[in-house]
């Protein structure tokens, strides 16, 4: 039987084993520089999320530190949820954290607004009772007790919201202390601006304080 002398020629071997390595290596390339086309152009993608969404943010966060605010909480959960998914590093964190900053606070500024005129209405029912005629009997003071504490447990559930954006705004001021270095204070809700929602809403919990307190002074005996 004839032996294939062409197929053991060493030389021949060598030849075709380099030109499958330089095939893996072509092919190897094109893996990292797609990848690295992939990198940059993800990267630009979550820096134009961060952009849009800390600059979004800011104008629901002035909205939320105004009066009459609106609930700004499902404006801003697309854009945390973007932030998000972007790949980590120190300014998407901070971002994060900004955004998130953001969402609280229109959250309980919303629920405080919804809270609000359900003191007045519970004030008003007790007033009315009060008021009214008819015979003051067992039943007729089981009820005024209620409505007083009605009247004191919506002025609480008002308190408790206010407090707590009290408490948020000045994890806002740290938050843009630590974004802005990262990307520039331009995006970012000023410092006035903090301090004038800040203000405001101290007013705000004084008044219903003492809402509260002459709530609890009504005699109902």
């Amino acid at each position: 039987m004839e032996e294939n002398v062409e197929g053991r020629d060493p030389v021949k071997l060598i030849r075709k084993l380099s030109l499958w390595g330089v095939g893996a290596i072509i092919v190897l390339l094109a893996i990292v520089v797609a990848f690295m086309a992939y990198k940059g152009h993800r990267k630009k993608l979550d820096e134009s999320a961060i952009v849009t969404a800390v600059t979004e943010s800011t104008v629901v966060l002035r909205e939320a530190l105004g009066a009459g605010a609106s609930d700004g909480t499902a404006r801003v959960d697309p854009l945390l949820a973007r932030v998000k998914a972007a790949e980590r590093s120190p300014r998407a964190d901070a971002a994060e954290d900004y955004v998130l900053g953001t969402r609280e606070i229109a959250r309980r500024r919303a629920e405080a607004n919804r809270l609000a005129p359900q003191t007045a209405a519970a004030r008003q029912a007790l007033l009315a009772h009060l008021a009214a005629g008819g015979q003051r009997n067992d039943a007729w003071f089981r009820h005024a007790g209620d409505l007083k504490k009605r009247v004191e447990s919506a002025y609480f559930e008002v308190g408790v919201q206010l407090k707590a954006l009290d408490g948020l705004i000045d994890g806002m001021n740290e938050s843009r202390g630590r974004l802005g270095p990262l990307m520039g204070d331009k995006l970012l809700i000023d410092t006035p601006a903090l301090s004038a929602g800040r203000e405001r809403i101290r007013e705000e919990l004084k008044r219903n304080s003492e809402e509260l307190d002459r709530a609890r002074q009504v005699p109902i005996g």
